[in-house]
């Protein structure tokens, strides 16, 4: 037995990215009838860690007392096991030195944990059900790969830690706070006190944390390399598969001294038909579900059904809930890696290679044809390999279907690059498949136009006329859209708007919703070019049009967008308080859009237009949220367009004169976690001189009434009822009953038709 303050009385480092397992935890060990709770989880996740962490906090409550037993101290599990039989015997036949013991730990809150117990499973596992029946006040916990499987056990299962997004690579800052990173760095400066973090050094410890999967063990392996080696130079002898991540030192709750040792102890521990089972589902490269698994490896049937439970159980799968509840598996990273390795060797690895390929190709197929939703983010490791293998075969389409597939996944810079790299690579190897080709050229120039490459024009301008070629009116649409995009990215406002004209000038199809949503987005974007050129009025009819099409069609996100843009155009028109409030209540709906683009555009034009008003009270706080903007461009792209770069650059000037180098540089960087209502106080909230009253046509004054004129006035301003209703302090259905009052008897049927009744001379 380990004493309980040599297991739980220190903390060597601090635990990192464990909260929510903690609460998890917490919360599962205070419920009555939780008298057995398993820890469990991949070796090397750091299950005692965490539950030492849990159990220092416990000690300190009064009356609560915890033996530990510490199995991985034992040096003869054989021995062990036969201990432990006979005290269930002895259990069993009422011992009286047992029974005293019994009466002891059962006279209070007592807490029995045992660790590391896997090796003797088989004899803890009736003792622990002997103990719950003769002492039912008594907690037992226990701590280990694989559950005890015992009647009433509550599981806590541990996962590798969070590895972030790809999204995040080109961003040191929020690489710094991906806990995987955090556990690295902590465990670097161990070994070398001055290791920091870096520009130059994030990506690759990224990729490190990446490569192991997470995994705090193999993490905390790596991290002690830095002594000798720069974060570049592990992860290259990592991939070589020349860096067997080791340990030299003794650790106070690790029984695994290495990485490779971690993989024969996990292995050891499965029947052959475990381990036959993981080999061949080591063809995944990443998530899977049970559908995918039943689709590329052949032979399953009940008891390979049972094998994928015990495996879960055993920790050698790690399941994982997705929110629309769909269970998606994987194998750690380390046992992945050397089950991959077996598999190469086998026989069946080319079938089972050939059948992950055609499912995968199926799945991406789907999407492309207009069939079931596509792939998620999760399959993109998959999708890769399965590109890799149509790469060997020489199949150009279905090396096009699957890099349409991932472009829909892209969400980056680094992701970008990939799609436009495979894009390419397709287009080089030929596609026979005309539409295809034409999709494929498409999305070459969508992920161009993300990276602000040269290459995007002639992508798109190839594909436009691909699609006339065929006759796809809809194709031809989405590529002027994006070249529309890619004149405005260049600056080329005449070109940007002949584009969109040109878009939206293409008779529509009616049956086609993506196709009607598209022209929608394109009368958005016409809207922000005229804006940008100056044409105030026509953008602003060209925004009210888009705002009441989208009402039209409940567009939940495009309605947003639309009175985004409409609110810009208002606010450059004029600083009044009306015009604040329609940027500031669209603003903070553009806000809860987490893949809006216009969201950094928004913070840009916000920082800009109140520099241009000489409204800057709080230069920190605007340099902030140009910089939240830019962390913003970095995390989704595309890079700033030249317009907003010609405003934006003036008031970063301003800023550092205003803030000084150092003030300056700190604020830029805080503009990372700046959180998006705290960038909204930017907005003035008062009202530097009396708004203008317009003039309207006397007819039209005639027909309303004094209310239903302000109204009418406000809602030609392009202010939602909500906004109308906290101007004029009257609820937002009275509003909504003036409004309809107003269309009446202007015999109008839209808000847009209005405006125009109350400007007409």
């Amino acid at each position: 037995m380990t004493s309980p303050a040599g297991y739980i009385g220190t903390t060597p480092t601090a635990l990192i990215g464990r909260s929510r397992d903690l609460e998890r935890l917490a919360a599962v060990t205070a419920a009555p009838e939780a008298g057995l709770v398993t820890v469990t989880g991949p070796a090397g996740v750091g299950k005692s860690r965490m539950v030492m962490e849990f159990f220092r906090h416990q000690e300190s409550r009064p009356g609560r007392t915890v033996e530990v037993f510490d199995f991985g101290q034992v040096t003869d599990t054989s021995v062990a096991g036969l201990m432990l039989r006979q005290l269930r015997e002895q259990c069993y036949e009422g011992s009286p030195r047992v029974r005293k013991a019994l009466e002891r730990v059962g006279a209070g809150k007592h807490t029995l944990l045992f660790d590391h117990y896997e090796d003797v499973a088989d004899d803890l596992a009736p003792l622990v059900a002997e103990l719950r029946r003769r002492c039912p006040q008594v907690r037992i916990v226990s701590v280990g790969t694989a559950r005890l499987g015992l009647y009433g056990e509550r599981v806590v299962r541990l996962g590798p830690l969070p590895v972030a997004d790809a999204a995040e690579d080109d961003d040191p800052a929020a690489v710094a706070r991906v806990p995987a990173v955090e556990l690295f760095v902590q465990c670097a400066r161990a070994v070398r006190p001055e290791f920091t973090l870096t520009a130059a050094n994030a990506r690759h410890v990224l990729a490190l944390c990446r490569r192991v999967g997470g995994l705090p063990l193999a993490v905390e392996l790596a991290a002690a390399q830095v002594k000798l080696a720069e974060p570049d130079l592990i992860l290259e002898r990592f991939e070589q598969g020349a860096c067997d991540l080791r340990r030299f030192d003794h650790h106070p709750y690790s029984r695994h001294a290495s990485v490779s040792d971690m993989v024969s102890w996990v292995f050891a521990r499965l029947r052959a038909d475990e381990r036959r089972q993981l080999t061949h589902l080591a063809v995944f490269e990443g998530q899977f579900t049970m559908r995918a698994a039943v689709g590329v490896v052949d032979g399953f049937g009940g008891s390979t059904f049972r094998t994928m439970e015990q495996l879960i159980d055993k920790s050698a799968l790690i399941a994982d809930e997705r929110h629309d509840g769909e269970l998606r598996l994987s194998i750690p990273s380390a046992v992945r890696l050397a089950a991959a390795g077996a598999l190469a060797r086998l026989p069946v690895h080319a079938a089972l290679r050939q059948a992950h390929a055609e499912y995968f190709r199926t799945v991406a197929d789907a999407r492309a044809t207009g069939g079931r939703p596509g792939p998620g983010p999760e399959t993109r490791a998959d999708l890769l390999a399965a590109f890799g293998h149509w790469r060997e075969a020489g199949d150009g389409r279905a090396m096009a279907v699957i890099a349409h597939a991932l472009r829909g996944q892209s969400a980056g810079a680094a992701q970008a690059r990939q799609c436009l790299r495979l894009a390419e690579e397709v287009l080089r190897a030929g596609v026979d498949d005309p539409r295809l080709h034409a999709r494929t050229l498409e999305a070459a120039g969508a992920s161009a136009l993300l990276l602000a490459s040269a290459s995007a024009r002639g992508h798109l301008d190839r594909a436009r006329d691909a699609y006339r070629a065929l006759h796809d009116r809809d194709g031809a649409v989405r590529c002027l859209g994006l070249l529309g995009d890619e004149a405005y990215a260049a600056g080329d406002l005449d070109r940007a708007r002949r584009r969109f004209e040109e878009g939206l000038a293409v008779p529509a199809d009616p049956a086609a919703d993506g196709a009607a949503a598209e022209r929608r987005r394109l009368t958005r974007r016409l809207a922000a070019v005229l804006r940008d050129a100056g044409s105030l009025t026509r953008a602003g009819e060209r925004a009210l049009a888009a705002l009441e099409s989208d009402l039209g069609r409940d567009d939940a996100a495009g309605a947003p967008l639309a009175r985004y843009v409409l609110a810009t155009v208002r606010w450059l028109e004029h600083d009044s308080a009306q015009a604040r409030a329609l940027f500031a209540d669209a603003a903070r709906q553009i806000g809860a859009l987490p893949d809006a683009p216009e969201r950094p555009e928004c913070l840009e034009l916000l920082a800009s237009t109140v520099w241009k008003w000489r409204r800057v009270t709080d230069w920190r706080l605007l340099t902030s949220v140009l910089g939240l903007a830019e962390h913003l461009r970095r995390r989704t792209g595309p890079p700033r367009p030249r317009p907003l770069t010609a405003l934006v650059t003036p008031v970063l000037a301003a800023a550092s004169q205003e803030l000084g180098s150092d003030e300056y540089a700190r604020a830029w960087r805080s503009g990372a976690g700046l959180a998006w209502e705290a960038a909204l106080r930017l907005i003035p909230g008062d009202d530097p001189a009396p708004a203008v009253v317009p003039e309207v046509p006397a007819e039209v004054a005639d027909l309303l009434t004094k209310r239903e004129l302000e109204v009418a006035l406000l809602v030609a301003e392009g202010l939602t009822n909500r906004v109308i209703a906290r101007e004029l302090g009257i609820a937002e259905w009275t509003v909504v009953n003036h409004l309809r009052k107003v269309m009446r008897k202007l015999d109008c049927q839209s808000r847009v038709q209005v405006t125009r009744r109350l400007s007409a001379s």
